[in-house]
């Protein structure tokens, strides 16, 4: 049975978690922006976003596969973490040999100070990201949302100590941050590992088994890997279409509107296990319910960021990123986008539509290509966040209308807020009442 009380809890869990480890990402990001100024905040935005893409498209959906599977098969679990650690070694570590060589041979076209140690780097960045992704998927399969949500919180505190400590020490450059990055993330990785294989026995990889999780992987693979791509590959095109000063200033704009997508990613995430394991009747309500919980507080957040993002984003990151204002308005409206792609997609996939799943954020990532080859050399970091908002809202508008081509309601269900839509408002405000 899907407990709707239940998923409103993981999601207001996960939606901590994500605010304090990403608490100690903005530590970091400001100690970037102001150490390193645009420039440099941009080449390190081009190296760890790089590695982030690399590892998601190289896990060709077995991440995803994992979350399934550990969920419905629960005896399985053994050969899925061992298939997961050795396909998550070999994948990413082959893919990101081939692009680094690639951007090596580039020379000088491609983005201005990415060097070979800052290839080397990338490479490490990578296989630490997709290790860190098996160990994740595993948790959030095996249903240990407590422990995952822990990690999710607190390893993020240590790329800022780390970078604290290369400040005070031998100063602060380029290569010794992006470092410090990847020592996170291996740190993040190690930690999840070690959790997913408490009390799981140790098998040998189970090709069977691994070459069914790669069928239904890569179904999901193109959904999750172009959900993926549309947060970060303007990124990297601007790191080619416009200056590194330019890709900084939008960097800073995004890593501070990320925080209107927690919640929405949070709740698509607690959906999916849950989901996978519930009756079919039972999942189109609470699928509704989450879209219509995520999209009421997102809503109310965008209106606040509206109101504060411009008055504070110079104060916190200095006048050097007055600019980033401007990218920042335009990339709120597409948290609601983002919002009904991440829920509808999730629900879908744990229906075992994993091709269905796909559409809205291919679409997503189509229509959001497109449009930074259009204005990103115009508009610089402004054209790029106009082009993510209209990719978003593009990819939900798709994903609601396959979700109720498969799933038909009653728009009224979609539309009109209920009373159990606060359950998750009332979760999230759970722990503020407890310290009151």
């Amino acid at each position: 049975m899907l407990n709707s009380d239940s998923v409103a809890r993981n999601s207001a869990l996960l939606l901590w978690a994500k605010i304090a480890g990403n608490a100690g990402f903005f530590v970091a990001v400001l100690m970037l922006a102001r150490g390193l100024g645009p420039s440099g905040r941009g080449t390190i935005a081009f190296v760890t976003v790089t590695a982030l893409v690399l590892a998601e498209v190289a896990a060709l959906g077995v991440g995803e596969a994992t979350t399934v599977f550990a969920a419905r098969r629960p005896d399985l679990r053994g050969a899925l973490l061992t298939n997961a650690w050795v396909f998550m070694l070999v994948s990413p570590l082959l893919a990101a040999t081939a692009v680094c060589g690639a951007l090596l041979l580039l020379g000088n076209a491609r983005p201005a100070d990415v060097g070979a140690v800052e290839l080397a780097i990338l490479l490490a960045g990578t296989l630490a990201a997709a290790l860190a992704e098996a160990g994740a998927t595993f948790l959030l399969g095996c249903g240990r949302i407590h422990r995952l949500a822990f990690i999710t919180a607190t390893a993020s505190w240590v790329y800022p100590v780390l970078l604290a400590a290369v400040w005070l020490g031998p100063g602060l450059t380029v290569a010794r941050a992006a470092l410090a990055w990847v020592a996170t993330e291996a740190f993040r990785a190690f930690r999840l590992l070690r959790h997913s294989a408490h009390g799981v026995p140790f098998v040998r990889p189970n090709l069977r088994l691994l070459a069914e999780e790669v069928g239904f992987g890569v179904r999901a693979w193109v959904g999750s890997c172009a959900r993926f791509l549309n947060f970060r590959i303007d990124q990297i095109l601007m790191g080619f279409l416009a200056s590194e000063a330019a890709l900084g200033i939008y960097a800073v704009a995004v890593n501070a509107s990320e925080v209107l997508l927690y919640l929405p990613a949070a709740t698509a995430t607690a959906l999916l296990p849950a989901a996978a394991r519930a009756e079919p009747g039972l999942r189109g309500p609470q699928t509704l319910q989450a879209f219509r919980s995520a999209a009421l507080v997102t809503t109310g957040a965008v209106v606040v960021a509206a109101i504060l993002g411009p008055l504070l984003l110079p104060v916190v990151f200095g006048a050097a990123f007055s600019p980033s204002v401007q990218p920042f308005l335009w990339l709120l409206p597409g948290a609601l986008g983002f919002a009904a792609t991440a829920v509808f997609s999730n629900s879908l996939m744990a229906s075992a539509s994993p091709g269905l799943s796909s559409l809205g954020p291919v679409v997503s990532l189509v229509v959001g290509i497109a449009l930074d080859f259009v204005l990103i050399p115009r508009f610089g970091a402004t054209g790029a966040a106009a082009a993510a908002s209209a990719a978003f809202l593009a990819g939900g508008a798709v994903a609601l209308a396959v979700y109720a081509r498969r799933n038909p309601f009653v728009w009224t269900a979609l539309l009109l807020p209920r009373r159990d839509d606060l359950d998750v408002l009332r979760a999230i405000a759970r722990p503020l009442r407890a310290r009151s």
